[in-house]
């Protein structure tokens, strides 16, 4: 049937445009198309038809074109239509000099031979972002202060996870410590239920009140249970912050944790030191850079909120829903039917959030355009090699992803964003030399 690229509709004559400002970043285009363009689209798409077809009892390239109108037509009208308003839109929007994000939301007549074409499309375009002052940004970096109680907590921390596990044969009943093997089924309104064996569970050590590691307590190995587990309200996790979900729970076995001890064996085994005082040194060196880059982002948030302050702007909806969506995949929910209220509630909540993500991004775009800052293909590749090396099995299939257009596009727009953010605050070097400085950025310390 018809090809793409058959239709040569890209050297139609400019159609009759007409531009209404719905919002600053949605725009709608109402547009028509001459009955000589059309017709003219028709008449190729046909002649292109006649050529292929193949129709018992008509030799190639002769078959009537009433036969062909009769056979063929809905579907020759169907992908003229939708060849014209492509060629069409691509240059009204080209000659309003629009930057359309996501798919236009097109309301077509349908297509009539002999008349002008008239169909509607809807736009969310990338807002006009106008920089202004940059100077004088007050922002106050936390102190960072690593404790010894925080030293030791991590080291009780690497223990743990070095204990060794002794099955419980004297008692059946689960007490505080104990390391349960569980079979759990969480079911979630909004998502597929889970089902995942041989879980490790310590009961007792939940960090809320009914959280399902505090509910084992005091049950008995071999019984399945039906829990309800209400999440508090800031919990991290944002797909099941206030959420109630239910477990099935079997209790399967119960252990006990044998811890190491802490010394300089424990170093070499489990520390790569060779003294318990090496490891004490490396983890809060560790503890320390974690602690600067929570500094960091809490500092870098404050700068958004300031940049906000001084550019407010519309935010393209289309964005912010692509966001949502793709928060919602990041947490395994999938669109049903049956839980299409607890889907609409979560995407409410994601929303805010994916907003603040996206005005972010805009308009750190904006502050690199202004700043004249750059990445250039050495820093891409340096940036790939440093997530390579982060993947123990996987480096080359991350290579293999940032080798893809739209990967290695997304990776290099984020190095600008993160290298703006940096600029605005003090902390970008190699930027410094080629791009001149901000009049005053004020960084101050607390004590």
């Amino acid at each position: 049937m018809l090809r793409r690229g058959d239709a040569r509709a890209d050297v139609m004559e400019a159609p009759h445009v007409t531009l209404e400002d719905l919002t600053p970043v949605r725009k709608r285009l109402q547009v028509e198309i001459s009955a000589t363009d059309v017709q003219a689209e028709l008449e190729r798409a046909f002649a292109t038809v006649g050529r292929q077809a193949r129709l018992r009892g008509f030799r190639p390239g002769r078959v009537p074109r009433p036969v062909l109108e009769r056979t063929f037509g809905e579907q020759v009208r169907r992908e003229v239509l939708g060849k014209l308003v492509e060629a069409s839109l691509r240059q009204a929007i080209e000659a309003h000099h629009l930057e359309p994000v996501g798919t236009p939301d097109i309301d077509a007549d349908p297509l009539t031979p002999g008349q002008s074409l008239r169909y509607a499309a809807t736009i969310d375009v990338r807002p006009v972002i106008e920089v202004g002052n940059l100077d004088g940004l007050d922002v106050r970096r936390p102190a960072v202060v690593v404790t010894d109680e925080s030293v030791e907590t991590a080291l009780a921390k690497m223990r743990d996870a070095a204990a060794q596990l002794r099955p419980i044969t004297d008692r059946a009943v689960v007490e505080a410590g104990d390391v349960v093997t569980v079979d759990l089924t969480s079911r979630l309104e909004g998502a597929e239920p889970v089902r995942r064996e041989g879980v490790l569970v310590e009961a007792g050590a939940g960090t809320f009140p009914l959280a399902l590691e505090r509910q084992l307590v005091g049950q008995h190995s071999g019984a399945e249970l039906t829990l309800q587990v209400p999440y508090p309200r800031d919990y991290p996790n944002a797909g099941l912050a206030g959420k109630t979900p239910e477990f099935e729970v079997a209790i399967r076995e119960l252990r006990s944790k044998e811890l190491p001890a802490l010394d300089d064996d424990f170093a070499r085994d489990h520390g790569r030191c060779q003294s318990l005082a090496e490891l004490r040194t490396r983890v809060r060196s560790d503890l320390e850079r974690e602690a600067e880059a929570r500094a960091t982002d809490t500092m870098h948030e404050a700068v958004l909120d300031q940049l906000f302050a001084r550019h407010p702007f519309d935010v393209p909806p289309t964005l912010v829903e692509r966001r949502v969506e793709a928060q919602l995949g990041t947490l395994g929910v999938r669109e049903g039917a049956d839980h299409q209220h607890a889907l609409d509630e979560l995407r409410a909540e994601l929303r805010p959030r994916a907003e603040r993500q996206v005005r972010a991004e805009l308009l750190l775009d904006a502050v690199a355009s202004r700043l004249d800052i750059t990445v250039d293909e050495s820093e891409i590749e340096a940036a790939i090699e440093t997530l390579a090396a982060r993947e123990s099995h996987g480096a080359e299939r991350l290579r293999a992803l940032y080798r893809r257009p739209e990967a290695h596009a997304a990776l290099h727009a984020k190095l600008v964003r993160d290298r703006a953010l940096a600029r605005l605050v003090g902390e970008d070097r190699a930027g410094a030399r080629s791009v001149p400085a901000l009049a005053r950025v004020d960084i101050a310390r607390e004590k």
